[in-house]
């Protein structure tokens, strides 16, 4: 079994227990395909519910994305909330925004149980580039006033007493959101789980799925699950177990670093505990430590550099927005490889009679991994339907690990764009007076 890359969560987790691999023949009445966020989320709310769950992982609970990412937690989807309403009407975008809620409150309530080792802070800033035109104060109005979302406008003089960098105007604060460390999350909810009855295997990679009459066979190479339910919570790392699920998904790598302790420093620059991320579509995300280490989070890429070249990257992007904290050594740098759909909404439901997938977080899966497994056992255990707001965004088709190319040029499309923007509102700057 192998173990965790090196990443900071790793080096940090609260505890190494490991779960056995799968030996043998199995039946129960769900079996989970991975132990990330969404697996663990479905075995506990399955569990929780009294019924028999076996979960299986190819590697460690939390290997993946899951436990890699930045640790923000927060309501929404990756489409903003205004234009999901114009998409799929304001009644429906209200729907699901309460479905998105109710996760939050759930990831809290469990984070609170597990401690300050989980949740380690909160609040979170969403700032708009100094060249993009439009304020926020206007959006954080319409989402107040249509979801009730509790949003704070900071205006531009507010902002910049938080953070020392000309490269922001306005912005606004989300109280709601929270700080995770995502691995002991993980790891926490998989204990949990265990506690109440779910049956977890690690270093149990799943090599076929195949129907047999009103059940499911999952194998592995040294045992199979038969079970009338199955959820494929696997990530980027299904393949093609399922074909359209996985040719309607993209692997895409997404990077975050973790700086040297420089508490003094970094406070100067980033006076504020929320977490702090841009609007736009290539956009950082940052959060100071309680050790006095600022993470920093950002890019996406078809392409995985190794660590040295990413740290440069992600330092580069660091001094860009923070010139003061250039010198800042970069003690650890890695990557996570999460799935997007062409809708960019979350897949959550149905694929084929007992077989449900919980897919396709794109950015926002400390929330909606929660939502998945709540949604997905609450049709199993109770034949609640709300999975079914999901379902008009489908699998369209995306070519899998082959879509990738037409990722990295739509994202590179709009790397050019907001540095376009940039050199603009540089050229448009009055030119200093010469004494």
């Amino acid at each position: 079994m192998s173990g965790y890359p090196p990443t900071h969560y790793a080096a940090t987790r609260t505890d190494d227990a490991r779960w056995p691999g799968l030996d043998g023949d199995h039946e129960t009445e769900t079996c989970i395909v991975g132990g990330g966020l969404a697996g663990v989320a479905a075995a506990l709310a399955l569990a929780e519910r009294g019924r028999s769950v076996i979960l299986l992982e190819a590697h460690r609970i939390g290997w993946g994305a899951s436990g890699r990412n930045g640790g923000l937690a927060t309501r929404g989807y990756p489409i903003a909330m205004p234009a999901l309403a114009d998409r799929v009407g304001i009644d429906e975008a209200r729907a699901l925004w309460r479905l998105s809620s109710e996760a939050l409150a759930i990831v809290r309530r469990r984070a609170e149980a597990l401690g300050p080792t989980v949740l380690v802070g909160h609040g979170a800033l969403r700032c708009r580039m100094a060249e993009h035109p439009d304020s926020l104060g206007s959006y954080v109005s319409a989402m107040n006033e249509r979801f009730n979302a509790g949003l704070v406008h900071l205006p531009a003089a507010q902002l910049g007493a938080m953070l020392a960098t000309d490269r922001y105007a306005d912005g606004y604060l989300n109280p709601s959101s929270l700080q995770l460390h995502p691995l002991n999350l993980a790891r926490g909810m998989a204990t949990t789980a265990a506690q109440h009855g779910a049956h977890l295997h690690e270093g149990a990679a799943v090599v076929s799925l195949k129907r047999r009459g009103t059940a499911w066979t999952v194998a592995t190479k040294a045992g199979a699950v038969s079970a009338r339910h199955v959820v494929l919570a696997g990530g980027a790392h299904l393949g093609l177990l399922h074909r359209r699920l996985g040719l309607a998904t993209v692997p895409v790598a997404s990077f975050v670093m973790t700086t040297e302790p420089a508490p003094e420093r970094i406070r100067q620059a980033i006076a504020t505990d929320a977490a702090v991320s841009d609007t736009r579509v290539a956009t950082d995300y940052y959060r100071v430590l309680p050790d006095g280490r600022l993470l920093w989070g950002g890019r996406a890429s078809a392409l995985e550099p190794n660590a040295a070249r990413l740290a440069r990257l992600l330092r580069g992007d660091m001094a860009r927005i923070y010139p003061q904290l250039a010198d800042l050594k970069v003690e650890m740098a890695w990557g996570g490889l999460m799935p997007i759909a062409r809708h960019r909404m979350p897949v959550i439901g149905p694929l084929e009679q007992g077989l449900w997938a919980a897919a396709c977080f794109g950015g926002l899966g400390l929330v909606n991994t929660t939502l998945a497994g709540e949604l997905i056992a609450g049709a199993i255990a109770d034949g609640d339907d709300r999975h079914r707001h999901f379902a008009p965004f489908g699998l369209p088709f995306a070519a899998g690990s082959a879509g990738r190319a037409a990722f990295q040029f739509i994202y590179w499309r709009h790397q050019l764009g907001d540095q376009f923007q940039q050199m603009r509102r540089r050229a448009s700057r009055p030119a200093k007076e010469t004494p």
